[in-house]
């Protein structure tokens, strides 16, 4: 629903349209907890598949750079605070800094690369590291890229197909996610 909206907004302001997409995934990105997709559906529904794709890429990686500036800031205000919440957190965030630049990297790397993973939590696990900007945006970018590409055909896909065939699709993934979790819970039982 919201990629119709977006779409409209996007063609309507042809003129502006990159640089309000842009503005749309650093604000989500700062969020943290929203969803980005549907900008991506909105930005390869206007742009294409690859100006699209690569819109997508830099408006994450923007947005990504810009939450994790602030992020930074905040926890660093809120770890200078005095009193029990200061305090605590401070304790949580020194055994957070705890990993190693070289692991904090990779972990971001990871943590990309899955599609659909929130990024507000990894890049607030990142600014609560010792983790230097550039190489949070390396990390980010390199393991964004790939996610994207897998959003990108699941959202060119889902544009393309009937809503009976979508739903059909979407019924299955639940009726196999459904025996798997039933497997699982069976295999504990026995054990």
């Amino acid at each position: 629903m919201g990629e119709i909206w977006l779409t409209g907004l996007l063609s309507s302001c042809r003129g502006i349209a990159i640089p309000l997409s842009l503005i749309i995934e650093i604000v989500i990105a700062v969020i943290g907890v929203l969803p980005s997709f549907f900008v991506t559906a909105a930005n390869i529904a206007i742009f294409g598949i690859w100006w699209g794709g690569m819109l997508s890429i830099a408006g994450e990686s923007l947005g990504a750079v810009a939450a994790f500036i602030l992020y930074r800031q905040g926890l660093d205000r809120m770890v200078g605070r005095q009193g029990r919440f200061g305090t605590s957190l401070k304790s949580k965030m020194d055994k957070f800094s705890d990993a190693t630049v070289g692991r904090a990297f990779f972990l971001v790397l990871a943590f990309r690369l899955l599609p659909y993973m929130p990024s507000g939590a990894v890049t607030l696990g990142a600014a609560g590291s010792r983790m230097r900007l550039h190489a949070f945006v390396l990390s980010s970018t390199l393991g964004k890229i790939p996610a994207l590409a897998v959003e990108v055909a699941t959202v060119t896909l889902a544009m393309k197909l009937p809503l009976k065939g979508f739903l059909a699709i979407a019924a299955i993934v639940i009726l196999v996610w459904i025996l798997m979790e039933y497997l699982k819970s069976r295999r504990k039982y026995v054990e």
